[in-house]
């Protein structure tokens, strides 16, 4: 039985009908044309890109070996393929293929939103899509220290906002045009007529946004000093100093004294009182703002020089702040400790010596500083 089936098997394929014979090369001709179609690139890449639907395989363990930020723009009108092809061309993502199929199976497509992206890497496949649904505009966190002058203020925004990208606009040069314009200036509290914003952009922790343009960062500066010095301090309440003076001393005493509180509060009493009783402040901190470095050596013809900032031959206060002041040292001025002393001086251990007398501090100087 067998073998006569396997005859009529035979005999029956020796027998086919024009139809059949019409049908095979139909059907080898289709084989044909799809292989051509395959080799095609375009069409190629997305037969491979939806492969994971035909074997059921999805792979989103599947993520970058690095770890840094790697930013990200997506262009309105992309399609989740080419972004998911940008993904890999930038490193974030093996494989585009992946993302596509991910995509698709939490039926995203059409929820990945055009806008700028920092991606820090490595992140799983899992977590970058939803990320991608966002569209937030990343930000910076910054911290403005106490007592910098206001290009070194500039230089830590620039730093914070990261390098070059698609939606930076801080400009360090447009800020610094912006922080010694006297029209701006004119409309700001206590700077009219002033040659700067020096002293009055406040020292703190800031949020900013990584598109945030030099005005705007400009503007919280000096809306944050407005806030915290002008609302929330007696800033008006002295006697002796105008506000603007207050802020003047205050970033001498930000250079002069340590971090605690009640040092700043007794040297500036020292100060004070010196200059009530026609003293020279004698302070080195002002030479060091005019030659724009903090660590510069004084010499003797600096102290025999004309400057405007040469407070041991010129009396009172220098013509400006010279640094940007924290709110313990506007306070401290505002609040000053009297004391017995008229003299002070850091040592090389970084302690602070007072001395009544100048035979005490030139003491004071051959023990501590030399």
């Amino acid at each position: 039985m067998a073998f006569y089936s396997g005859k009529m098997v035979k005999e029956q394929s020796k027998k086919r009908s024009p139809l059949g014979i019409i049908l095979a090369a139909l059907f080898l001709i289709g084989v044909a044309a799809i292989g051509v179609a395959l080799n095609t690139p375009s069409i190629k890449t997305k037969i491979d890109t939806y492969k994971c639907y035909w074997d059921g395989t999805l792979i989103t363990k599947n993520q970058s070996d690095r770890t840094d930020i790697q930013p990200i723009t997506i262009v309105s009108g992309q399609d989740p393929l080419s972004v998911g092809r940008l993904l890999q061309e930038k490193g974030v993502i093996k494989n585009a293929s992946d993302f596509l199929c991910y995509v698709h199976k939490i039926n995203a497509g059409d929820k990945i939103q055009a806008g700028y992206y920092e991606i820090q890497l490595p992140i799983s496949i899992e977590q970058l899509v939803p990320y991608l649904q966002s569209s937030r505009i990343p930000t910076a966190r910054m911290t403005i220290p106490e007592g910098l002058r206001y290009d070194e203020v500039a230089d830590r925004i620039d730093t914070a906002l990261g390098k070059e990208n698609a939606i930076k606009k801080f400009n360090k040069d447009e800020f610094l045009t912006l922080a010694t314009n006297s029209e701006i200036l004119a409309e700001l509290p206590y700077l009219k007529g002033k040659p700067s914003a020096e002293g009055f952009l406040f020292p703190d922790t800031y949020e900013v946004a990584k598109n945030a343009t030099s005005r705007e960062v400009f503007d919280l500066l000096i809306g944050t000093f407005k806030r915290k010095v002008i609302d929330g301090s007696e800033l008006s309440s002295s006697k002796e100093l105008t506000p603007y003076q207050v802020i003047t001393l205050a970033s001498i005493i930000e250079k002069e004294a340590g971090k605690s509180y009640e040092e700043k509060r007794i040297v500036a009493g020292i100060l004070l009182k010196r200059m009530k009783n026609d003293w020279l402040l004698q302070v080195d901190a002002t030479f060091l703002y005019e030659k724009k470095d903090w660590k510069a050596v004084i010499y003797q013809q600096d102290k025999l020089s004309n400057s405007a900032y040469n407070t041991y031959k010129r009396m009172g206060l220098p013509p400006t702040p010279i640094s940007n002041p924290g709110l313990d040292s506007i306070n401290a001025v505002l609040d000053p400790q009297e004391s017995k002393y008229w003299y002070y001086l850091h040592g090389t251990d970084g302690g602070i010596r007072y001395a009544q007398t100048n035979e005490e501090h030139i003491r004071n100087i051959d023990l501590y500083l030399r």
